[in-house]
This record gives structure tokens, C-alpha cells and sequence, in this order.
């Protein structure tokens, strides 16, 4: 399906398995489906709508950019295309996407949910008495007992004294979850020499309730909606649809396959290629006629065939035709190997 978008020739029963996916996602944690735009505007409007729902206090985080480049404007184009924003605002609850792979569940384009904010001690702590500092979160402060009390007051403090950073809460794909402190990660614009020209730390994370086609492409997807009767640009539909991992978490609105443009280019290319297989397919069949038994001969008389050692009796006259078929010449005894 996604092969005959991308070379603009959709079959009915693509266009129709397309159609099909305009439906409802459902989930059994609290994650929803990234929808992807086709402009940056259009993503803002989206996910800062859904930051303005969420109740509590707004977390900013500032990149530090760096590297041997000092002309900041220069700096600044060679970070243009870098997925760690300059600066990200977040608060408990917001849907996050991970830009970067920290190992093998943990990838570019995982999907969680800020649980809280957390500084490297706390967190550590949090992992040993996990439950303990749910009932903290989920309790009145007159509830709590004078342990919870004690514990709630060595988070405050820690909080005010030290840097703190979001705790994401990651949906993995075998259905469970994983808890993830996002401390600082490097962006590096590299010159073959090893030397830095542009550098960027930030935490790894985008806000992704939304996300922009053009910052969606590298991006694998579990959960992707995409509204194509936004699609204005050639390839958009290709790229945005290319994204999900599966079809299960795939979304489709407004699917029509006249939106479905590919550039004159790309079919130019496909059709070029196509041609050479199908040259190459034909030159092929014409060496099959010689070629077309995988057996080894080792000796092949008038008379007899010898393979592998076991003794074939022919007529004489139907083994010259075979011969002169395959070899285009037959003349007393022909050593050699036929391969397909």
C-alpha cells in the first residue's frame, strides 16, 4: 500500500483499506494518537490548547547551545533542523514524546506522560518506595500520616535546593510501562576533524499531542493520526502515513486519492527503475534457455549422462539436440557444468 503511494498509483483495494482506518483509536492507558500536521502552526494551536487543560504549575526548560561556531546566527542554522526544541514547557500530565534512543524499549518516538519533577536523588529514592510516593500524590496533606509527612517534606526540600527534571512515565511496546527520569542530552553538529561547530543540551523530550509532518520523517509511530484533507504538498501524505509502525495504531481522515500526489520526479524514477528490472528480467530469460538445469554434469557424451557419479542411459540423437540447445555446439565429449 505505502510502495503504490509513494510511486502515486493507488489500487482500489489500497484506497479501500485506506477508507477503512477512519476510525476511533482506543487504548487501555490514558496515551492518545499523535496527530501529525502539515504545518508548524497548526502543531503549536494543538498541543498548546491541550497544555492550557492541564492544572498545576509550568515547568520551563532552556537549551544551552555551544560549540567552537561563536556567530550566534550561524549557530543558529546549523541547530535549525536539531528535534531538542530552544525551550519546552511542561506540566504534570502532558503527553511527551522521547527524541532521543536510550536503549533498547526506550526509543526515538516513544510515547509517555509527565508524572512529576523529580531531581536525581529523588528520583532514586521514588524507584525504592514507588508506592509510597503515589499515596503522596493521591492524598490530602491533612491524610497523611507522620512518616508520608516527613517523607513529602525531604522531597520539598530537595526540590528547592537542586535541579529537577521531568519523570515520564513510557508506554513500551510489550503493553507495559517504564519510568524514566529526562536529565540533559547532547546534540552535536560534528565536523569530519571531531571538531563541535554547534552544540545543543536539553532534555530529550517534544510535546506530542501534535507533531508536524516535516518533524515527524525518521520517526517510528505506535499511534498516528493524520487528517489528509490537510495535506497540501506533494509526498506529505506518503511521509505522514509512513510514520506508524502498524496499522492498528493508524488513524486516517478525510482519506481521498487525489490528495495523494507524488512528485512528477519520484515517478520518473520509480518508472526508470522499473524499466531496468524488466530489461534485466528479459536478458535473463533469454540465458535461461542454456542455463536452465541445476544439476552439475560432469561428463556429457552422446551416448550417456554421468551425474554425480550415477550412470543415465539417453538415446544418442536426443542428447545431441539437448546438447546443441543448451551449448549452441555439440562435437564429441563436452565437459563442464550447467547452472541456472
Amino acid at each position: 500500500m505505502l510502495n503504490e503511494m509513494r510511486e502515486g498509483r493507488l489500487t482500489e483495494q489500497s484506497i479501500k483499506m485506506f477508507r477503512s482506518l477512519n476510525r476511533d483509536l482506543s487504548f487501555e492507558d490514558e496515551l492518545q494518537a499523535t496527530e501529525l500536521f502539515p504545518t508548524r502552526y497548526e502543531v503549536d494551536l494543538a498541543n498548546n490548547s491541550r497544555m492550557r487543560n492541564l492544572v498545576g504549575e509550568t515547568k520551563v526548560f532552556q537549551a544551552k547551545d555551544g560549540g567552537t561556531q561563536t556567530d550566534e546566527k550561524f549557530r543558529d542554522k546549523l541547530l535549525a533542523n536539531c528535534m531538542a526544541p530552544t525551550e519546552i514547557h511542561l506540566k504534570k500530565g502532558a503527553q511527551v514524546m522521547l527524541i532521543k534512543n536510550i536503549d533498547e524499549t526506550l526509543v526515538n518516538g516513544s510515547l509517555g506522560k509527565v508524572i512529576g519533577f523529580m531531581s536525581e536523588l529523588t528520583f532514586d529514592s521514588y524507584q525504592q518506595h514507588e508506592e509510597q510516593f503515589e499515596e503522596l500524590q493521591n492524598s490530602k496533606p491533612e491524610d497523611l500520616n507522620p512518616e508520608q509527612i516527613k517523607l513529602r517534606n525531604t522531597i520539598m526540600a530537595q526540590a528547592s535546593t537542586t535541579q529537577v527534571y521531568p519523570v515520564v512515565r513510557f508506554a513500551i511496546p510489550d503493553g507495559t510501562t517504564r519510568d524514566l527520569l529526562c536529565q540533559r542530552e547532547m546534540w552535536k553538529i560534528e565536523l569530519p576533524n571531531g571538531e563541535i561547530q554547534a552544540s545543543r543540551s536539553q532534555i530529550p523530550l517534544i510535546l506530542a499531542w501534535a507533531l508536524s509532518i516535516h518533524k515527524a520523517q525518521g520517526q517510528t509511530l505506535e499511534r498516528v493520526k493524520v487528517d489528509l484533507r490537510k495535506v497540501f504538498e506533494k509526498g506529505q501524505a506518503y511521509v505522514a502515513l509512513s510514520r506508524a509502525t502498524n496499522m492498528q495504531g493508524l488513524q486516517v481522515i478525510g482519506f481521498d486519492a487525489n490528495k495523494v500526489m507524488a512528485h512528477e520526479k519520484v515517478k520518473g524514477f520509480y518508472a526508470e527503475r522499473y524499466r531496468r528490472r524488466r530489461d534485466s528480467w528479459r536478458k535473463g530469460m533469454r540465458m535461461t534457455r542454456r542455463r536452465w538445469l541445476q544439476l552439475r554434469l560432469h561428463l556429457v557424451t552422446f551416448e550417456h549422462i554421468t551425474v554425480r557419479g550415477t550412470l543415465i542411459s539417453y538415446p544418442g540423437s536426443a542428447i545431441t539436440q539437448f546438447v546443441q540447445s543448451c551449448c549452441c555446439e555439440a562435437r564429441g565429449t563436452f565437459l563442464g557444468t550447467f547452472v541456472s
